[in-house]
């Protein structure tokens, strides 16, 4: 009994080592978790240099800030994806000197489907550099076809290195959605100042142009705009932005060469989520009948002088019409640039007051074909006034004359795509009417959608 007690003690000893011995399988590892690829790429550090005498406008850099960045990101861009733009710090900078320098952190985020988002920060250094001003001698109107059916080139004007040009554009979309870009092109190495200023894509044609000329004259009177290096081969992109139907888009972009070569600015209409490089070289898409188009001579023409003295009759110019009209540099080309669009006025109005006693002068404007929003610097302020319909004095500004005074007030002014032309702009002795209807209001000019006619057929029933 006890021997037999002992071989089975023996044996569950054995049969335990065994046990312990036997090596534990692990359990089954879970699926690594997949990996997407980032939705772009966000740089470190990138420089840019600007112009200004000094720099004043805020919103001005911090879009040139963000013109830069995208122009640097968009090529490592994941379809779909999108920039989220968060602070800038430290801000504002202003007012930036001409030849002074300074550094702020651009905070952004990048998201896209089926993509990871990423985050960052990227330390914008910006330099005011000194280049001498020099407005420009020729105007490019690119009008024509004011309703995009097509992709290509849309405009392509040569600026060259004796004298700078401006390029004024206007465009709606018809159909499919379309991206439209305005480029700089060389085939030399060539160093550009670009002042520009843009609107849209909207549904209201008014507010499009009304803020197109509006910051051009802000961004004109202080010089404030970008140097940029346009390299061979590598077009570089002033402006890009997606059209869907019925939206227009408007800009105007004063382009110098300041070394180098002459450049190309081109206008392209390419189907959207496209790159429109390969567009560049190709044909111009068809006109609409309406010559909306051309380049013309600038020189001396804008500049209008009245004189005006109290108790006599009133001091009245008109500009936007007909006649006078821009001469186009082509004698064989139709296109016409009716109603001035992308002209600086230049207005010197002389006030006189012969009297013994002080006396009240007003500046008005009244428009002749339609409604009219308008934007003026007078005496170096801007004023921005709201819509007026009616064919009388609508009130722009006022002069308390002293006795026995003369004076010269300037007036800088420029008409607005979307409005209607012709304009008198003149002095009167007499009260002008004040009310100027503000956007959005029912006797204003705003919102307004533009009628347009879809070509497309409609689908069989």
């Amino acid at each position: 009994m006890n021997r037999f007690v002992a071989i089975l003690a023996i044996v569950l000893v054995l049969a335990g080592r065994s046990a312990i011995a036997q090596p534990i399988e692990p359990p089954s590892p879970s699926p690594a978790p997949l990996e997407l690829p980032p939705a772009g790429v966000i740089p470190p550090t990138i420089s840019i240099d600007v112009t200004g005498s000094p720099a004043t406008e805020a919103d001005v850099l911090a879009a040139q800030i963000r013109a830069a960045l995208n122009r640097r990101i968009r090529p490592t861009l994941r379809p779909g994806a999108a920039i989220n733009y968060g602070a800038i710090a430290p801000w504002p900078l202003l007012p930036l000197a001409t030849g002074s320098r300074t550094a702020v952190d651009v905070t952004m985020t990048i998201d896209a489907d089926a993509s990871s988002p990423v985050t960052g920060v990227t330390t914008v250094n910006v330099y005011n550099v000194v280049v001498d001003s020099a407005k420009p001698r020729v105007l490019f109107l690119s009008d024509d076809p004011e309703y995009l059916q097509s992709e290509g080139v849309v405009f392509r004007g040569d600026v060259s290195t004796a004298q700078a040009a401006r390029l004024y554009y206007y465009h709606s979309d018809i159909g499919l959605p379309r991206d439209l870009d305005v480029v700089v092109s060389t085939a030399v190495r060539s160093r550009v100042q670009l002042i520009a200023s843009e609107a849209g894509p909207d549904l209201d044609v008014m507010s499009v142009g009304h803020t197109v000329s509006r910051d051009l004259l802000r961004f004109e009177q202080f010089d404030e705009g970008a140097v940029v290096d346009v390299e061979p081969g590598r077009p570089f992109v002033i402006r890009h932005g997606l059209l869907l139907q019925g939206e227009v888009v408007a800009g105007a972009v004063d382009v110098r060469v300041v070394s180098g070569g002459p450049v190309t600015i081109s206008v392209l209409a390419s189907p959207a989520g496209s790159r429109p490089d390969a567009l560049l070289g190709g044909p111009r898409v068809a006109f609409d009948g309406h010559r909306r188009h051309g380049a013309f001579d600038l020189d001396g023409f804008g500049a209008i002088a009245e004189s005006y003295t109290v108790g006599g009759p009133d001091a009245a110019a008109q500009y936007g019409g007909r006649t006078p009209t821009l001469a186009n540099m082509d004698p064989q080309d139709p296109g016409r640039d009716f109603g001035d669009y992308g002209v600086l006025h230049q207005i010197a109005v002389t006030l006189i007051n012969p009297s013994d006693t002080p006396q009240t002068v007003y500046l008005y404007e009244k428009p002749l074909g339609g409604p009219v929003r308008s934007t003026f610097v007078i005496d170096g302020q801007l004023k921005e006034l709201g819509c007026v319909r009616l064919p009388q004095p609508y009130w722009v500004t006022t002069y308390e004359l002293p006795p026995r005074f003369t004076g010269l007030s300037t007036i800088v002014t420029m008409t607005d795509g979307g409005s209607f032309y012709p304009l008198e702009f003149g002095a009167t002795a007499t009260q002008p009417l004040t009310y100027t209807p503000p956007v959005g209001s029912p006797d204003g000019c705003s919102p307004n959608a533009p009628p347009f006619v879809d070509p497309t057929p409609s689908p069989s029933i």
